[in-house]
């Protein structure tokens, strides 16, 4: 069976529980829409955070597990990951990051990589990045991805601008929450009246509106933080146009297109040029 078809099963499931009971249908959707895939970490992976000092415990009332590199005291950078990845992820950046005398700093979040937690969304996540700042201290840098990007813009807007990074890369990441849901919406099929009620209950966790969580805008205020925004025009999983946003609002930002590097962004070559962004500033001849 294809993905697409299994999730609009899911979604008619939805619909037709929500024509007994819209209420709980619609909170169905909502701990569907925030719980991660089971995680498959691969043996080079494992290999990788086999490396770090690993520490295990609560940041921000969540579970969570850390990763640690270098020196226990000095420069910090923060690297966040995006949805269903691990910390293996930065398995290209640390050594390098390592070289250039940073102490580097990585976590699992609920769901992710080696934390057991089923649950997890952006509000959550951004809290946990706040944890680790309050915890460790201000870092340096801070590089992040997709769902990890938008949590750290978020992140950053609730951090007195002191404690904000020097430098912050941010790849593929979305810049709307109102935008996922959307996107949720219509890949699974939800009919208008379940996906109402999900909104409902979503603002009523939150307390505002998702309109109010306009990343994007958010940046605004982040001028003194130099920002490297990479992200291929051809991403067929966070549009392009999320950048776009981002460097509209973001004073001084670079843009940097990375064609070819799909939503991973995993190409050597971009890798060498966001290590020199994190180290020392330089955004490269191809940013905008």
């Amino acid at each position: 069976m294809s993905q697409k078809l299994l999730q609009r099963l899911v979604g008619l499931g939805f619909n037709l529980w929500g024509l007994v009971s819209p209420g709980t249908a619609a909170h169905g959707a909502y701990q569907l829409f925030g719980r991660p895939p089971k995680p498959d970490l691969r043996p080079k992976e494992l290999r990788f955070l086999e490396t770090a000092r690993l520490e295990r415990g609560t940041i921000a009332g969540y579970p969570v597990v850390e990763y640690h590199w270098g020196p226990e005291t000095g420069k910090i950078v923060l690297l966040c990951y995006g949805w269903r990845y691990n910390a293996g992820r930065w398995r290209h950046y640390v050594p390098e990051l390592l070289k250039a005398g940073f102490r580097v700093i990585a976590y699992d979040p609920p769901g992710h990589g080696l934390n057991p937690g089923r649950f997890c969304n952006v509000i959550l996540n951004s809290d946990i990045q706040a944890g680790l700042i309050e915890k460790y201290g201000r870092p340096e840098a801070a590089l992040a991805h997709s769902f990890g990007g938008a949590s750290l813009v978020r992140t950053l807007s609730r951090l007195a601008p002191e404690m904000r990074p020097d430098r912050v890369v941010i790849m593929a990441a979305f810049s709307h929450v109102a935008r996922l849901f959307e996107a949720y919406r219509d890949a699974i099929g939800l009919w208008p009246g379940v996906y109402n009620n999900l909104i409902k209950e979503v603002e009523g966790i939150v307390g505002k509106p998702l309109a109010d969580f306009d990343f994007a805008r958010l940046s605004r205020d982040f001028g003194a933080v130099k920002a490297l925004l990479v992200h291929d025009p051809g991403d067929d999983v966070t549009p392009f146009s999320n950048a776009l946003r981002y460097h509209e609002h973001w004073p001084g930002s670079r843009l940097l297109r990375a064609h070819g590097g799909g939503h991973h962004l995993g190409l050597a070559g971009l890798t060498k040029t966001i290590l020199g962004f994190l180290v020392n500033g330089d955004a490269g001849s191809g940013a905008e």
